[in-house]
């Protein structure tokens, strides 16, 4: 097995160092690199890896900047001293999160889980099994502060029929087909929301599958859909109609 560490803490490196011979003194350490340049011009010259120690915050900032463009394919085993990386790191071929100080046993358990992941003679899809890691890690959206009056009123998600955004301020409906107002950027709340119950119709809409009435064909191959207790249709844009599709058939 080949391995690459990238860490910029001399300290921290040793010590991984020391956990893989301890781990399986086979373990072949082709490099150890510690900032976003020294990995472009690594793995631009030699072959991938079985699999990569990252750190997340190296000497030339942070290391998504290079992850984001592909440059590493093998499955990655995240170490860091920050918690708010796991959807970035899942999205990135993560297979392990880390938190320094890291144990033997932590750092054996990530391993162990490795191998478990790569039977021998067999093809491995980094990116399924990345995908699914990252479902069962996220956390989604469970409820949304509100102003009523002078007050704030808790919705939960899984009450929300639709929201939908104009000129900066959100609109929820819920269950009984009462709207609220919220301010938040539109794109990080969808963000929020678990995609197999919310479905972004548009540009500007998101409907909770719970909710839909009945769908029924529009122009240009759009789609029209009535909500429970909600006189208001929504209409799919031309984009969204087909994967629409598909999500509700799900």
């Amino acid at each position: 097995m080949t391995i690459v560490l990238i860490e910029d803490e001399s300290l921290n490196a040793e010590q991984l160092l020391f956990y893989i011979t301890k781990y399986d003194a086979a373990i072949n350490v082709a490099a150890v690199l510690k900032s976003n340049k020294e990995i472009a011009t690594w793995f631009s010259e030699n072959k991938m890896p079985d699999l990569v120690l990252c750190d997340i915050k190296l000497l030339d900032g942070n290391v998504f900047s290079s992850l984001q463009h592909g440059i590493i394919s093998c499955p990655i085993i995240f170490t860091t001293a920050f918690n708010d990386f796991y959807q970035e790191a899942f999205d990135s071929n993560g297979i392990a999160y880390l938190l320094k100080p890291i144990s033997f046993k932590s750092f054996g358990a990530a391993m162990d889980k490795f191998k478990r992941l790569t039977p021998q003679n067999t093809t491995i899809d980094w990116s399924s099994i990345s995908s699914a890691l990252k479902k069962i890690n996220v956390q989604y959206r469970e409820r949304l502060a509100v102003k009523v009056a002078t007050n704030t009123l808790l919705l939960e998600v899984k009450n929300i029929m639709s929201i939908s955004t104009n000129l900066g301020v959100c609109e929820a409906v819920d269950h009984k087909g009462k709207t609220y107002e919220f301010r938040q950027r539109f794109s990080d709340l969808v963000e929020e929301l678990n995609p197999e119950i919310f479905f972004k119709i548009n540009r500007g809409e998101v409907v909770n599958i719970n909710f839909i009435e009945l769908i029924e064909p529009y122009f240009n191959d759009r789609l029209s859909i009535k909500l429970t207790n909600y006189t208001k249709r929504l209409i799919t844009s031309t984009a969204a109609t087909p994967e629409f599709r598909k999500w509700i058939e799900r």
